[in-house]
């Protein structure tokens, strides 16, 4: 069976758990559909819903807007990119160091760990966009330390 290299959607984020979780269960189906490695699956899958609950958090805050979904596929790398239309109320972009006993603040670290490429941009007219590229041929770095 062929199934397209690329994907586009849009949800409108309203406060509701329903899009959100929708748009996590069609990227693991996209993967799944190409026979990704369960492994490089999960790892996509997990760097996406932090950077969608980013989206959701800091780009929307209590506001209603959308988040821009994109990904393509080919036979060596996995692109998913992200974009909110919020404002961005707190500079993503900048690392954050978190406390040791700190459970937030954690979400950039695990993203640059499970992928291989990690590019954050703030629009001047509002929006955040977050890419990510995960590489295909070769096995996940430090895997027993990224997954749960």
């Amino acid at each position: 069976m062929t199934h397209g290299a690329s994907m586009h959607r849009t949800i409108v984020v309203d406060g509701s758990p329903g899009p959100v979780r929708g748009l996590r269960g069609m990227l693991s189906s996209f993967l799944r559909d190409r026979n990704i490695d369960e492994q490089i699956e999960r790892a996509v899958v997990l760097a996406f819903s932090e950077a969608l609950d980013n989206a959701v958090e800091h780009g929307l805050g209590s506001r209603n807007g959308t988040v821009s979904v994109r990904m393509r596929f080919t036979p060596r790398f996995i692109l998913v990119s992200l974009r909110d239309s919020g404002s961005d109320r707190s500079p993503l972009g900048m690392p954050v160091v978190p406390g040791p006993l700190e459970e937030r603040g954690r979400g950039f670290a695990l993203m640059n760990k499970l992928m291989d490429y990690v590019k954050v941009k703030s629009y001047p007219d509002g929006g955040t966009r977050v890419s990510m590229m995960r590489r295909l041929d070769r096995p996940l770095r430090n895997a027993q330390d990224a997954l749960p």
